[in-house]
């Protein structure tokens, strides 16, 4: 079974709500809803951010969208962009293929770009986002660039800041992964029978 580092986060997502909408992880998980407009909007950050080159800006534009900076700052983004990897798991004997994209990677170290509205640290420290990231790439060091976003209007945004949030690999981290998929793959099971039924085909 495929699984993205993506779909553990929303799982986790759904799991930590007292009253998670199954409902809407399962149309989420089998990628039924177009994205909304924030997440169009993260996705022409990237795609600006993986392009630009050294140098000064101002705003930087992409796929329509323009982003405005509204402060000083000097943001140091490796030549590595844009990387996809793999990795497997056997989880309760069975295989899991895990699949990640970061958006920079230099040495030991991974970056991932986030656009916000409101920097809440703790929200992206408890994710589980950023250990796979670490598995998946063997790193030792992952680094968050928030971007914290203001809409001005159509397809226009001001960029307040840039929060750098970093988190490194810690022991027992592989086992703490495992046990989330451990989780995902149940739910799965349940709600999802359609990947269960692939993943025996395959088999």
């Amino acid at each position: 079974m495929r699984v993205s580092v993506s779909d553990i986060d929303s799982f986790l997502y759904w799991e930590r709500q007292e009253d998670g909408d199954t409902e809407a992880l399962v149309r989420r998980l089998r990628r039924l809803d177009p994205p909304s407009e924030q997440m169009l909007a993260g996705t022409a950050l990237h795609k600006a951010l993986e392009l630009a080159v050294d140098g000064d800006y101002t705003k930087l534009e992409a796929d329509g969208y323009i982003f405005t900076f509204n402060f000083d700052a000097v943001i140091a983004i490796p030549e590595l962009r844009e990387i996809k990897a793999e990795k497997a798991y056997s989880i309760d004997g069975r295989q899991v293929l895990m699949v990640g994209k970061v958006d920079a990677v230099e040495g030991r170290r991974v970056d991932d770009h986030k656009s916000t509205a409101r920097f809440d640290p703790d929200r992206f420290v408890q994710s589980y986002q950023w250990r796979f990231y670490l598995d998946i790439f063997d790193a030792d060091h992952f680094r968050w660039n928030v971007f914290e976003t203001k809409e001005l209007g159509s397809k226009v945004y001001l960029i307040n800041s840039v929060q750098c949030l970093e988190q490194w690999r810690y022991p027992g981290m592989r086992e703490d992964c495992e046990a989330v998929l451990s989780r995902f793959l149940s739910f799965v099971d349940v709600h999802l029978p359609e990947r269960s039924r692939q993943e025996l085909e395959a088999a």
